[in-house]
């Protein structure tokens, strides 16, 4: 599991960090919440993941960014494809394993792309 103080841009690194403390003193919401900031951020950084896919069966293929978690903070196919994207909340709270699994996805994707 990558760490935070892998990621290299002081911004992202700092909004995971803050994700991270909201976790841990048990508000799963708003670190859910700083997370999707901080994903549409790596997207805002590295705008060629909009268009990169990933193969999920033979000759089926989805954009690699539609990856994200699902889990009540989702992030829309059509702004991908109008390569604006945003991410929805339809739901008003989250635990904290919900929390753990964006922040993972996000760090990972932030170290990844070494940003």
């Amino acid at each position: 599991m990558p760490k935070p103080d892998q990621v290299t841009d002081p911004e992202l690194r700092s909004k995971i960090q803050e994700a991270h403390q909201q976790m841990r003193s048990g508000d799963a919401t708003s670190a859910v919440k700083t997370l999707a900031g901080a994903y549409l951020s790596i997207l805002a950084m590295k705008p060629s993941l909009l268009d990169e896919t990933v193969e999920m069966r033979p000759g089926v293929s989805m954009p690699l960014v539609m990856r994200w978690p699902a889990l009540g903070a989702n992030l829309s196919l059509a702004s991908v494809r109008d390569k604006k994207p945003v991410i929805e909340f339809t739901r008003e709270r989250f635990a904290v394993s919900e929390a753990i699994t964006y922040y993972e996805f996000t760090l990972e994707s932030a170290v990844r792309e070494k940003l």
